[in-house]
């Protein structure tokens, strides 16, 4: 797999669990490739500490059966940014008769 890209989203620390979570993209050729990743630490450990750890993780668990992940083709993601301006526009027009009130 040929990686262009990643992203990491926002980390999070879920105290019930004590550990960080956090979403991770991989942009490729083949689209988007979303896994989810954590990792067991306490509170003090250093944010960029658990960012390379969840990085590594989640690199792993790519190509590992189970692993919780979303992916998106290139094709999906080209039909849906054509019909995303349509459905935005639908819902501007559901939602004018807010502006009189802005407008007042």
């Amino acid at each position: 797999m040929t990686e262009s890209q990643t992203q990491i989203g926002d980390m999070r620390y879920n105290a019930a669990e004590q550990r960080f979570e956090v979403l991770v993209t991989f942009h490729t050729d083949a689209g988007r490739v979303r896994v989810a990743s954590s990792f067991d630490a306490p509170v003090t450990t250093q944010p960029d500490a658990a960012e390379r750890v969840l990085l590594a993780r989640a690199l792993a668990a790519l190509d590992q059966p189970g692993t919780l992940q979303s992916r998106m083709t290139m094709e999906n993601s080209s039909q849906r940014d054509v019909m995303r301006p349509r459905a935005m526009g639908d819902e501007r027009r559901k939602s004018g008769w807010l502006s009189w009130f802005r407008a007042a």
